[in-house]
């Protein structure tokens, strides 16, 4: 495919970066939920050693059991407060400086072996055996590769409706859908 010039926005940007924020903050989510049944687990030992055993084991527990409760919710209190000053410090000072850099000039043009952009005289060039997994919104198209945050993601916005229908054609038939 010709080269399809790419308008990016702040505004298309961040709502990009939030998107794949919030794919790995709802796996974190599920990795805690993980964490708070094995806590039930341990608290309902606690419960059970405390009321149907002689020793002090028993009591031990139940009575460290507002410690153990106390210190998952500030851990948990903890992971919000990152979460909170990633979304409003890091995701958009990425996304500002992401739109500084590639203010103008940047072009994408794809084809079934890679997918490439070019930017005034560099042109980056990605095989699409290189990515991961897809995902796809509406009128956004997310290209992961091994980490979330090196996603690449197109928005009709961006390159055009057309181009966005043909990139999301040729990543379904190259890339598997991602898995969540």
């Amino acid at each position: 495919m010709e080269p399809v010039p790419i308008h990016t926005t702040f505004e298309e940007t961040y709502r990009q970066l939030l998107f794949i924020d919030d794919l790995i903050v709802s796996a974190t989510r599920r990795r805690n939920l993980k964490r708070a049944v094995i806590f039930l687990v341990l608290t309902l030992v606690s419960v059970l050693l405390f009321f149907f055993t002689e020793h002090s084991f028993g009591a031990l527990g139940f009575i460290t059991l507002p410690l153990w409760w106390s210190g998952f919710g500030l851990y948990l209190l903890y992971l919000r407060w990152k979460t909170y000053k990633r979304r409003t410090g890091a995701l958009r000072q990425l996304a500002e400086n992401s739109l500084q850099e590639n203010s103008s000039g940047l072009k994408l043009s794809f084809t079934a072996e890679n997918i490439s952009v070019t930017r005034e005289e560099e042109t980056t060039t990605v095989k699409w055996s290189d990515f991961k997994a897809y995902l796809e919104e509406e009128q956004t198209i997310y290209l992961f590769q091994d980490h979330p945050y090196l996603a690449w993601s197109f928005s009709a916005k961006e390159i055009g409706a057309p181009a966005l229908i043909e990139l999301k054609e040729i990543a379904r038939q190259k890339l598997p859908f991602l898995k969540l």
